[in-house]
């Protein structure tokens, strides 16, 4: 079966929303696909909180205007200092939410959420993992096409505003006229973020999710297919995983949940992501983080790089303004790589919009990523010995 073949059946869901009954029922395909094929299968249950795209900055953003709005009324330096350790202290789950952590500090309830991967005999092989989430994103007006390239400018804008509070703050220590302008200005431009995010969250649904990611989940699902019918076609220098992850669009709540409770050896496991592929060029990225930027997997990228004789087409990125699966395995120490379809502007294809459906898919592209991420999968497997021979003979 083709990986198209794979998207329709994801795809066959109206969506399938973090945490939601319909990301539920997708595990339960994805779980029926891989026994079909013949692997053993792990139906690995976690809790995962809702919506932390729109939600986690007004947690930390909102306790932040009312201190701000109390500090207005401040004129002891004992209190301002009081105030200003607790601004910071509320930016902790958005320093632990951007840098891949994996430590839970959202307030919000928790729902329940699946990873899905297959098992293997357990022995002293390198294991190479190739995995894609299979969840969607909940759209909104953030993402629409007309705004959505404004979008990092947006998170600057907003995040400059949050710091502006704890900055006054502490300056009306010191220097209490310039603490109040300070002050004012991050109170107006925090207040008009918490607001459009408010009403984004509210305002917001369920976006169908071909491409995002239903086009890596069918990927990984044709790789797995192909590793079982055309098992002399991979080395046996290392073992083949396929992880299907839950929740990523809400923090990498899935691949933070495996990582934590399975932690296989980190220094001879490599994480190959699969996501957002169906449309634009092969995208892989060098590195990923917001706080702090972690590089891909050293072997990984040499071995992508050695591809570029055969695949001429495939580009390289430095970074994203939102997270992969990549960040939390970069954070834990692990090797790591992520690949998306990007066109030459760097966009994703109907980025968490609701036109991203199965009739907005690249099929040919998809049918070209069959080909290039099997013999990605299988550089990686041998090491990436093919990968240093290409290099050198494009030398």
């Amino acid at each position: 079966m083709g990986s198209f073949e794979y998207l329709s059946r994801i795809c066959s869901l109206p969506h399938r929303g973090s945490g939601t009954r319909y990301e539920h029922e997708a595990a339960g395909i994805i779980n029926r696909e891989l026994r079909g094929l013949g692997y053993k299968v792990v139906m690995q249950e976690f809790k995962s909180p809702p919506g932390t795209l729109y939600v986690l900055p007004l947690e930390v953003g909102i306790p932040l205007v009312v201190l701000g709005i109390a500090a207005l009324g401040t004129y002891v330096s004992m209190a301002y200092l009081i105030e200003f350790i607790i601004c910071l202290a509320l930016f902790l789950p958005l320093l632990m939410e951007t840098g891949g952590f994996g430590i839970e500090t959202n307030i919000m309830p928790k729902r329940k959420s699946y990873n899905v991967f297959t098992e293997t005999e357990g022995n002293d092989k390198p294991k190479v993992i190739v995995a894609a989430h299979y969840d969607t994103q909940k759209g909104s007006f953030l993402f629409a096409p007309g705004f959505v390239d404004h979008l990092q400018m947006f998170y600057n804008v907003n995040y400059i505003g949050f710091v502006l509070i704890p900055v006054g703050i502490l300056l009306s220590i010191f220097k209490p006229e310039y603490g109040r302008i300070a002050l004012y200005a991050g109170l107006v431009v925090a207040s008009i973020g918490l607001a459009v995010f408010l009403a984004a969250w509210l305002t917001g649904h369920y976006t169908p999710g071909a491409n995002d990611n239903g086009t890596g989940t069918a990927l990984a699902l044709y790789l797995a297919e192909d590793y079982m019918k055309n098992s002399a076609d991979y080395p046996d220098d290392a073992d083949l995983i396929f992880l299907f992850t839950g929740s990523e669009e809400v923090g990498e709540r899935g691949m933070a949940a495996y990582i934590k409770k399975y932690r296989p050896a980190k220094e001879d496991t490599y994480f190959i992501i699969l996501d957002n592929l169906g449309t634009g060029r092969i995208t892989y990225l060098e590195g990923e983080g917001m706080i702090k930027y972690y590089k891909a997997g050293k072997e990984l990228i040499q071995t992508a790089d050695s591809m570029k004789v055969k695949y001429p087409d495939i580009q390289k990125q430095h970074n994203l303004l939102l997270p992969t699966d990549s960040l939390p395995a970069m954070a834990s120490g692990y090797h790591a790589i992520s690949f998306l379809g990007k066109d030459e502007k760097g966009r994703l294809g109907n980025y968490h919009w609701y036109t991203d459906t199965i009739e907005n898919v690249d099929k040919e592209l998809l049918q070209k990523e069959e080909e290039f991420f099997k013999e990605y999968v299988i550089r990686v497997m041998e090491g990436g010995r093919y990968g240093t021979q290409d290099s050198c003979n494009e030398l």
